[in-house]
């Protein structure tokens, strides 16, 4: 099975125009609380990435070796760490061990994307750029010891 949302819009500061991009509704856990976001699909990112704010309420594990990684808004320093993420919509519900980036500073404007290692490799994903849908169909031979349920 799959399951299909329409892309999000974005309203961005004039003189930019709204645009829409393909964002999920997503729970994320840690060991201290779950958070329901909206998460940018993000074909071009190598890892997921949270913002600094979110990862202090989720309570993540933040004592790693800061590393800097670099995206289009600059270098940022960040810590590897891992989150429970869910994804429902109907009937149908995905939960897995999301590995992630969490930034370390703070930037009130970062979403939580959620890049090919560790999201895309649970699914097969199609953008219908067009009808301004996204398509994820769990796959179960690739993943990060991804469990459906």
């Amino acid at each position: 099975m799959a399951i299909t949302f329409k892309y999000k819009r974005v309203d961005r500061p004039p003189p930019l125009e709204p645009i829409h991009s393909p964002s999920i509704p997503i729970t994320l856990r840690g060991p201290k609380e779950s958070i329901d976001v909206v998460a940018l699909v993000d074909s071009g990112a190598d890892t997921s990435a949270i913002p600094n704010s979110l990862s202090e309420i989720l309570g993540l594990d933040l004592t790693g070796e800061p590393e800097d990684i670099v995206g289009i808004g600059g270098k940022s320093p960040a810590v590897k760490t891992s989150v429970y993420a869910t994804i429902q919509k109907g009937h149908e519900k995905y939960s897995f061990q999301l590995p992630v980036y969490a930034l370390l500073e703070k930037k009130e404007d970062f979403p939580v994307l959620l890049g090919r290692q560790g999201f895309f490799d649970n699914f097969d994903i199609t953008f219908k750029e067009k009808e301004r849908k996204i398509i994820l169909k769990k796959t179960y031979e690739r993943g990060y010891g991804a469990k459906f349920g």
